[in-house]
C-alpha cells in the first residue's frame, strides 16, 4: 500500500512539474513537422497522441493564446479521422472558453462539415444553421448557404443540381 502511495505521489509530482510551456511548444511542433511530413497524418492513433500533446497544453496553459489555437487544431484533427464525437467536444471547448477567440465562427462552421463527414446530415444541417443565425456576414457565409440545400447528395447530384440552378439563373439573367 505504501509502495503505490509513492507511486501515485511521483506520477503526481512528474505531471506538476512536467515539461516547461516552451518544451511543451516544442513537442508540439516536432510531433507536428513529423506527421506532416508523411502519409501518418491521417492515421487515428497519430492523430490522438498530437491531440493529447495539444489538450494537455490547453489544460496546463488555459489562458495562453496557443490553447484555443491547439484545441482547434485538435478538433480539426480529430474530424478528419471521423472521430467525431471528440471533435465536437473540443470544438464546444473553444466556443465555451475562449469567446472571444477570434475563430469562435469557424468552430460554427467545422462542427457541421466535422458532422456532414460522419454522415450524420441532419446534425451537420443544424450546426451550419446555427453558424448562419449567429454570423450571418462570416466571409464562410456564403458558400455555407450556397452548399446548406446540397448536403448529403453524391457528387454526381450535386453537380447537376448546380448545373439546374445555373442554367435557371441564366435563364432569368436573359
Amino acid at each position: 500500500m505504501k509502495k503505490i502511495a509513492i507511486l501515485a505521489f511521483a506520477t503526481i509530482l512528474m505531471v506538476a512539474c512536467g515539461p516547461s510551456r516552451e518544451k511543451r511548444i516544442d513537442q508540439i511542433e516536432n510531433f507536428e513537422d513529423s506527421i506532416f511530413e508523411s502519409a501518418i497524418a491521417a492515421d487515428p492513433n497519430t492523430a490522438d497522441q498530437l491531440t493529447e500533446m495539444y489538450v494537455a497544453f490547453a489544460d496546463k496553459y488555459p489562458g495562453d493564446s496557443l490553447s484555443p489555437q491547439y484545441l482547434m487544431k485538435a478538433a480539426d484533427m480529430q474530424s478528419n479521422v471521423l472521430h467525431t464525437d471528440r471533435a465536437l467536444s473540443l470544438f464546444d471547448r473553444v466556443i465555451n472558453e475562449y469567446p472571444d477567440y477570434e475563430e469562435v465562427p469557424m468552430c460554427y462552421f467545422l462542427k457541421g462539415n466535422a458532422l456532414e463527414l460522419n454522415s450524420q446530415i441532419d446534425e451537420a444541417r443544424a450546426a451550419y444553421e446555427e453558424f448562419l443565425a449567429k454570423y450571418p456576414d462570416h466571409y464562410m457565409a456564403e458558400q455555407t448557404r450556397m452548399m446548406l440545400p446540397r448536403i448529403g447528395m453524391s457528387p454526381e447530384e450535386m453537380l447537376a443540381d448546380i448545373l439546374e440552378h445555373a442554367n435557371d439563373s441564366l435563364l432569368i439573367a436573359q
